[in-house]
């Protein structure tokens, strides 16, 4: 997970399911969470969301104490990445003689480590293809004497099947701007994907609470689900997100 000049993805060899590997990352290891320093940590809307919950946060909060956010060079979009703290850039999550204080809700990139999930989306046709790399890192010893593991055995053992179809979710709004053909997004329309794809709670105060249209094109049905079950809500304002701005053509359309 570092982003040192020494660390690189392993392209030489991809991953599916049976493929197996050998890892073990433990605390009687010496570079035990050297990774939690000096990273660059991209933080999807399902990171924010498990996050903001275990700290009893609501997300703008989380967002202005734990945050940074940037827009994207080659998405054009708003990027959030995780605030390092102290001069050894430390991940704020990060606690000496205890280790990773939210390890029940850490990040999917956290989980995904040693491994780099690509997500592979195509017009022609439905769903993701999937596969992995390794990544390499020279002073990791988690490959020495490790223990064996087949994908699929180490994303069910991290909890990674929820995250990535959380994951998929939000790339399905890459997959509609790169259709849409549309570059960059002006100050209102970023205004909007950061609300519906990040800020959950000020989406839950504006969709179900203020006054705006979009609530009653929807069915008493689904306002009910996505009024009672916040996981429901973020993947509606995710694929709201997607359709407001590349899918129905408004340019000057607001959340």
């Amino acid at each position: 997970m570092s982003q040192g000049p020494e660390a690189y993805i392993d392209k030489s060899r991809q991953l599916k399911d049976e493929d197996t590997f050998c890892f073990s990352c433990t605390p009687d290891k010496s570079c035990f969470t050297n990774c939690c320093y000096d990273l660059s940590l991209i933080l999807m809307p399902y990171d924010i969301f498990r996050l903001k919950n275990h700290l009893g946060m609501k997300s703008a909060d989380f967002l202005k104490r734990y945050t940074s956010v940037y827009v994207g060079q080659n998405s054009g979009l708003p990027v959030v990445s995780l605030k390092m703290e102290g001069p050894y850039l430390k991940c704020p999550f990060l606690e000496e003689g205890k280790g990773c204080i939210v390890y029940k809700d850490r990040p999917g990139a956290c989980r995904t480590y040693p491994l780099a999930r690509m997500a592979c989306r195509s017009q022609d046709r439905e769903g993701v293809e999937e596969f992995y790399y390794i990544v390499r890192e020279p002073d990791c010893e988690g490959f020495q004497d490790g223990k064996e593991w087949t994908v699929r055995s180490w994303k069910e053992n991290e909890g990674l099947e929820q995250y990535n179809k959380m994951n998929d979710i939000f790339g399905e709004i890459l997959q509609a701007k790169t259709v849409a053909g549309i570059a960059y997004l002006n100050a209102d329309q970023i205004d909007i994907f950061h609300m519906g794809c990040y800020d959950i709670d000020s989406f839950h105060q504006y969709f179900l609470e203020g006054p705006n249209l979009d609530r009653y094109m929807e069915s008493e049905d689904v306002i009910e689900v996505i009024s009672n079950d916040e996981e429901a809500l973020l993947k509606y304002s995710v694929r709201l997100v997607k359709k407001k701005l590349f899918q129905a053509g408004c340019s000057n359309c607001s959340l």
